[in-house]
């Protein structure tokens, strides 16, 4: 029997285990052990949130540790996490937000000082090679301190950069594979951002497990679609009944501004039942609410995006929190 889980609680669940902080076994155990992890190191949004990094979802698993988007204050999580950042595989960005992509420099640049021995790979949407290049541009005169300062065989300046990846789809309900080695396959789908376009979901699937990763999104079928039978879906959700309220007291105070922008936000989001309809549809096993507006740092607001929810969904239901960690053993044999 499934059920939902309360904000903060911990759950142990047959296969599944999560809900604890994320605190890996040190060095490689999490590229080694068989499973596929996932730890939540961002599930902030564009809103100042003291308790939450922006988007940034870590899965690790068959000697691959892979980031999916880099937010702002993200880097800091991955390494509370005491997560394999010396063996970084690649950066996935969902599309070119600033919540999404504002801590890459980071990713970059740290990952590289802590051992990362050649560049790292950074797969996105089209467009992806000009943000990759203006961060490298911008963190060079940092490398070439650290480089002079610590020697070139310690710190090679080969190393310090990033090759950037464009992602095509030749059609808007097209799959494209972005990784695939040792058994852990990343596939990219396009979910429903517009005007930013092309936006993508990706999933990842490692020996009979899957994780879906649905970037920022309104309702997608496209989404439902290629989750099917996920055991996670880690789907964005913007709480549009409060976000509603809160633009109509901004355009009584006579702020139109924030008005409009609060309006805006309400199309390309999906609410908190609507991500359990795509859940549903997808017989989903577990549903982790991410990039939560407004932040639900208040027992109320946290019960706002719970409202209805089961009445949707059936499968356990988290609310993300940073540092959170997943752990998916295999349910077939490599």
């Amino acid at each position: 029997m499934k059920r939902l889980l309360v904000p903060g609680a911990w759950l142990l669940s047959g296969s599944l285990a999560f809900g604890q902080p994320a605190a890996p076994p040190a060095g490689s155990s999490v590229l080694s052990d068989g499973q596929l992890h996932v730890v939540l190191c961002g599930t902030g949004s564009p809103l100042t949130d003291a308790q939450r990094a922006s988007a940034c979802v870590a899965v690790a698993g068959g000697g691959e540790f892979i980031l999916f988007d880099a937010g702002p204050g993200s880097w800091r999580q991955v390494a509370l996490g005491n997560l394999p950042v010396q063996s970084l595989s690649a950066i996935v960005i969902t599309h070119f937000h600033s919540d999404h992509i504002g801590g890459l420099g980071e990713a970059i640049t740290q990952s590289w000082i802590a051992g990362r021995a050649k560049p790292v790979d950074v797969y996105g949407p089209p467009g992806v090679e000009t943000v990759v290049a203006g961060f490298v541009q911008a963190y060079a005169l940092d490398a070439g301190y650290r480089v002079t300062h610590h020697s070139e065989q310690m710190m090679p300046r080969a190393a310090a950069g990033a090759v950037a990846h464009s992602v095509a789809l030749k059609s808007p309900d097209a799959l494209a594979v972005v990784f695939e080695r040792n058994g852990l396959k990343v596939t990219a789908f396009k979910v429903e951002h517009d005007p930013v376009s092309p936006a993508y979901g990706y999933r990842v699937d490692y020996h009979g497990r899957s994780v879906v990763i649905s970037g920022d999104t309104a309702k997608s079928e496209n989404l439902a679609r290629h989750s099917a039978g996920a055991d996670l879906l880690i789907h964005d959700v913007l709480a549009k009944t409060l976000i509603t309220a809160a633009s109509a007291n901004l355009a009584r105070a006579g702020n139109e501004r924030g008005a409009k922008l609060a309006r805006d936000i309400l199309t390309y989001h999906a609410s908190p039942t609507e991500a359990a309809a795509t859940a549903a549809a997808a017989n989903v096993e577990t549903l982790v609410f991410t990039h939560m507006v407004p932040p639900p740092n208040a027992p109320p607001i946290e019960q706002m995006f719970l409202a209805g929810v089961a009445d949707v969904f059936k499968g356990t239901v988290v609310m993300g929190r940073d540092g959170m960690k997943f752990d998916l053993p295999p349910s077939r044999q490599p």
